[in-house]
């Protein structure tokens, strides 16, 4: 019984170790985890509140511009959270005016608010995961320890 509790018990930890290194080798230059056409947004502060909650990932589907349209929410890096009033078009570049009438280049466009997945509460973990210290004591020395008793065994 013990051996099968340990076995178990190393498979969860060997899914979330692999899978916090996915998210981590593939960061894209605004430090964000871009995985199957989803970016994956951690909320860290209160700012998009009361839709998301601090502590929550959002899975922000990918989507090109074809498929905004004016009064639709939408994500952008570094900003996150905005409604569309009216795109300009000058060539093959794109700019976007929000409600606040801030201009954004769509560079900055991550997807529409209505194809994002939340995952309430797990942010809070994976953020202390993907750190260079959590990354360091949750995975690497576990490793490294679970790899040392088998060798000695």
């Amino acid at each position: 019984m013990k051996k099968v509790l340990g076995s178990i018990v190393f498979v969860i930890y060997a899914i979330i170790a692999i899978t916090v290194t996915l998210l981590l080798l593939t960061y894209n230059e605004y430090n964000c985890s871009e995985i199957g056409g989803y970016t994956v947004y951690i909320v860290n502060d209160d700012s998009l509140e009361p839709e998301y909650k601090q502590g929550s990932i959002l899975l922000i589907k990918h989507t090109s511009d074809k498929n905004l349209k004016e009064n639709d929410g939408m994500f952008l890096y570094k900003v996150v959270n905005k409604t569309l009033q009216s795109k300009t078009q000058q060539g093959r570049h794109i700019t976007y005016v929000t409600t606040d009438d801030e201009n954004y280049a769509s560079d900055y466009l991550i997807g529409k608010e209505s194809d994002t997945i939340v995952i309430n509460g797990w942010g809070y973990a994976l953020s202390l995961l993907e750190s260079k210290w959590g990354y360091l004591f949750c995975i690497v020395i576990v490793s490294l320890l679970l790899f040392l008793q088998e060798a000695f065994e």
